[in-house]
């Protein structure tokens, strides 16, 4: 079912009104998955991501579109996201992670939320200072210097928990065969998509606001075919 106008104003205005950093728990209220900010900036990013990509799923439908630069040739690529793909991808986490921690080797190894990336991002080390947050080590071993067989098992456990937060694309270049890798981020994905949506909406309530004197209000409560109707009216000549 298409997003009612007003429903699609709310998520732009909850989109531009914060921080790149915040969007996806501005998307968690917005779409009614959070009481408030302060709930949801607590929420594991994944979480938002799959919220994200659920409801960029419904407004463009199975597959959009994107644009890469190949790092070798400079080739500008189109490059379709298959939607239900991405779904699918992130709909696994590991055994054991219904609580949001996961425990490795003794190692607690937890999902990043919006709040651990603010306070991270005040750090002179962000990468560090989220890891740090993130991954509890048991007492007496040295988080510098662990077993690498046991590291390498709890990047893996904390990668499967990033879940959406963490997808990427990956492809050859087809005039370079050079490999080409982007992260996918489906807040701006979504962001991107709500804002020309929003163009177009805004563009219809001018138009209409100046051939027959409505108030936004007033277009916005028409369905989507009556409003088509009246621009096209509009258009022709048939405001009075």
């Amino acid at each position: 079912m298409p997003a009612r106008p007003g429903e699609t104003l709310a998520l732009w205005e909850a989109l531009s009104s914060t921080t790149s950093v915040a969007r996806g728990a501005s998307v968690l209220v917005a779409l009614g998955a959070a009481d408030g900010l302060a709930d949801a900036v607590r929420m594991p990013l994944a979480t938002a991501a799959r919220a994200a990509l659920g409801e960029l799923r419904e407004r463009a439908g199975p597959q959009v579109q994107t644009v890469l630069t190949c790092p070798d040739c400079g080739a500008v690529l189109d490059v379709p996201l298959r939607l239900d793909d991405l779904l699918d991808a992130t709909g696994d986490v590991p055994e054991g992670a219904e609580s949001g921690l996961v425990t490795v080797d003794g190692v607690v190894v937890r999902g990043p939320t919006t709040e651990d990336l603010l306070v991270a991002l005040t750090s002179t080390d962000p990468s560090a200072a989220l890891r740090d947050r993130c991954v509890t080590w048991p007492a007496g071993v040295d988080a510098t210097t662990p077993d690498p067989a046991v590291r390498e098992r709890v990047s893996a456990v904390a990668e499967e928990l990033a879940g959406a937060s963490a997808l990427a694309v990956r492809l050859d270049c087809p005039d370079c065969g050079g490999d080409v890798a982007a992260e996918v981020d489906a807040v701006a994905l979504l962001a991107d998509r709500v804002a020309d949506e929003v163009r177009d909406l805004l563009s219809d309530v001018a138009e209409l606001a100046m051939a027959f004197g409505w108030s936004e209000a007033d277009v916005l409560q028409l369905s989507d075919a009556r409003r088509h109707a009246y621009l096209d009216l509009a258009r022709r000549g048939g405001a009075r």
